[in-house]
């Protein structure tokens, strides 16, 4: 097996990120053993801004692209004198992202950023090669880039764009995983569209499908495939084929791995969540709710990683093809997207990359005249001990804190550890050098006892991993002139206890101790998150989500019995971290029951904190009643039937609430 990153790592977590390409139901090829055997070679997505502005002759000929909207024109930029470093290069992009930020940056007056490609860095001079050129914002996990074109892409990338739609006062939208785009809950029940779909373009992303388009230059690429309408409609009138035999076979031409190339699950949380959302009723054609549907489906890495680093980049891009694809062809519209995806961990103060894009672009589309609402799902995680906080004193040592590794786990685990401000109203902040963590492992042997400094990890990276069943990497901060700072922290990773790989190390299950010594002269102040999710969206439990160890006490809530931890473990700040970015149209919705007509927090609703953007969800809804649990929705199938509850339940709630009224109503 060769390594993927080696003496160098952006975050942790893409360091380890190849160990989940084996982790889908039982052994499963590399991303480099896939690339071998198929000539495929093996790119990372790369969130740039570009170091030189665009001269005014440049402006001139963009704005005139721009107008013309129509992708093949775009390769014409390819010559600006800005963007010479795109042709001839190892550097891949997709046509529609480049003129999306060719749009934000003549807008703003600013330097283009945009999402390209590159030949993953597996060093740090490799990473630096572009410095002069351009500055890396965020990277995302690697995907596999094909020579060729996908048989599929020839219709999406010829410049072929859905029709305008000048009556659409709203659209609703939803980024998640298996959507349904198929079944009937998602087609107009009368009138002269009865039986025809109304999402009018959805986008299929798959990491193991960034093909070449047929557009010149070579480097030219997509990722997945876009469906509209027309090709929609087809499938429902003139293909004899059933909805489970389409879908497969869509699976089958855009994935690599064999477990996801075949049809989805009976049961998805994409489908429920757009149904719940914008389906049922929402379709009759006297209803001035029967909304246009647009989508992004994520990749299906996404759901199976609970860690963040899979989905963050295919949620960015999908924000920004949404926003730009409903302005070209309903300006006038307002957009709402429904995000009901999330991770514990992180900095929580809207400087996550994810957080900090869409922010972003959500601002700038209102600059540009567009009004766009996103709904986060805010958590699920009150109780489930994931949460600790402790402070030490300068010179003393921490009581031993217990991770609880799962067995038969085939993905890596992780803990984060960051610092809490001293002063003024409390917020994450770096990490102090300085703050000695000792791990032991469940046998009783000592790991790890480090200080590592920022940008270096224990054990040291190298070409060899083997014998490091844990690593303690030190994120450092990185300070992006105009943006929030990514904060500097610990990232503690725990390999996978079960053997996927005979050349990767496993990690013992059981109670894995953590002491922290503080060597500096002021007290500190800690939050250790774990970043693990057992339950990721669509999916059973598994059995298999880490925890801290730590008492839970019998509590009364609103007149309720319920429960709640004891320190250091704690439920403030058991919020999603993709949910802390402040913003009049950012909404972020937490779950409540009622119960027998009082209504009350859901009994797994996941709580903010002081620390953690504006301290609390700025939404409510009910999703449980006192005998049932969830809302009734469709199956991924034409008459199945499921339920969704949770977060992400109360989510599409309020995301249907947009959409009829234009504003939530105030809790």
């Amino acid at each position: 097996m060769t390594q993927t990153l080696q003496d160098y790592f952006w975050d942790g977590y893409l360091h380890w990120a190849d160990l989940m390409d084996r982790a889908v139901e039982g052994p499963a090829p590399s991303l480099e053993q896939v690339a071998s055997d198929t000539g495929m070679a093996v790119y990372e997505p790369a969130f740039v801004r570009v170091r030189e502005c665009l001269c005014p002759a440049s402006r001139s000929q963009v704005e005139g692209v721009l107008q013309a909207a129509d992708l093949s024109a775009g390769a014409s930029l390819l010559a600006l004198p800005e963007l010479l470093f795109l042709s001839g290069q190892d550097l891949a992009f997709d046509i529609n992202d480049l003129l999306i930020g060719l749009e934000h940056a003549l807008f703003a007056d600013a330097p283009l950023e945009f999402f390209l490609y590159r030949p993953i860095a597996r060093s740090l001079a490799e990473h630096q090669q572009y410095d002069s050129i351009f500055e890396v914002i965020d990277l995302g996990a690697p995907a596999l880039y094909r020579p060729a074109p996908a048989p599929f892409m020839d219709m999406a990338l010829q410049g072929v764009n859905g029709q305008p739609l000048p009556q659409a006062e709203v659209i609703g939208a939803v980024i998640d995983n298996d959507i349904g785009f198929l079944n009937t809950t998602f087609r107009h029940r009368d009138g002269p569209e009865a039986g025809n779909t109304r999402f009018e373009a959805v986008w299929l992303q798959s990491r193991e499908c960034l093909a070449s388009t047929p557009l010149p230059p070579i480097n030219a690429v997509q990722l997945g495939r876009v469906l509209r309408k027309a090709e929609i409609d087809a499938m429902i009138h003139g293909d004899p084929r059933d909805e489970l035999r389409i879908y497969g076979d869509i699976n089958d031409a855009l994935h690599v791995w064999d477990p996801f190339r075949r049809p989805p699950p009976v049961e998805s949380h994409g489908t429920a969540v757009a149904d719940l959302a914008y389906g049922q009723d929402m379709c009759a054609s006297d209803n001035p709710c029967a909304v246009p549907l647009m989508a992004v489906q994520l990749p299906p890495e996404a759901a199976v990683d609970t860690t963040g680093s899979y989905s963050e980049s295919y949620i960015v891009q999908g924000v920004r093809w949404l926003c730009a694809e409903a302005r070209r062809r309903a300006p006038q519209a307002r957009l709402v997207i429904n995000i009901s995806y999330g991770v514990l961990a992180g900095q929580k103060d809207g400087g996550k990359f994810i957080e900090a894009q869409i922010h972003r672009e959500i601002t700038l589309a209102e600059a540009l005249g567009q009004q766009v609402h996103v709904v986060y799902a805010y958590g699920n995680s009150l109780n489930a001990q994931q949460v600790a906080r402790v402070q030490i004193a300068p010179g003393a040592t921490s009581d031993p804190l217990v991770w609880v590794i799962q067995p038969d786990d085939p993905v890596p685990n992780f803990l984060e550890i960051r610092t809490l401000s001293s002063a003024g109203t409390p917020h994450l902040t770096s990490l102090p050098e300085g703050l000695q963590m000792t791990v032991t492992a469940p046998d009783g042997g000592q790991v790890i006892q480090a200080a590592p400094a920022p940008g270096t990890a224990v054990p040291p990276l190298g070409a060899a991993r083997s014998g490091a069943p844990a690593r303690l990497y030190h994120a450092p901060e990185r300070v992006v002139s105009g943006r929030p700072d990514c904060l500097g922290f610990y990232n503690l990773a725990i390999a996978p206890t079960r053997r996927i790989d005979p050349d990767l190390p496993i990690a013992p299950a059981g109670d894995w101790r953590i002491t922290i010594t503080n060597t500096t002269t002021a007290p500190v102040d800690l939050v250790l998150q774990v970043q693990r999710g057992d339950t990721a969206p669509g999916f059973n439990i598994g059995g298999r989500q880490s925890f801290l160890e730590g008492t839970a006490v019998p509590v009364v809530q609103d007149g309720h019995p319920g429960w709640d931890v004891l320190a250091p473990l704690t439920n403030e700040g058991t919020c999603s971290a993709y949910a802390s970015a402040s913003h009049p149209r950012i909404h972020t919705v937490g779950a409540q029951k009622d119960v027998l007509g009082q209504v009350t927090a859901a009994d797994y609703a996941s709580r903010g904190a002081l620390w953690a953007g504006s301290g609390a969800e700025t939404q409510n809804r009910v999703v449980d009643q006192v005998f049932t649990f969830g809302q009734r929705t469709t199956g991924t199938y034409s008459g199945t039937g499921s339920r969704l509850s949770g977060s992400s339940g109360a989510a599409a709630i309020l995301s249907r609430e947009l959409v009829q009224v234009g504003m939530p109503p105030t809790t």
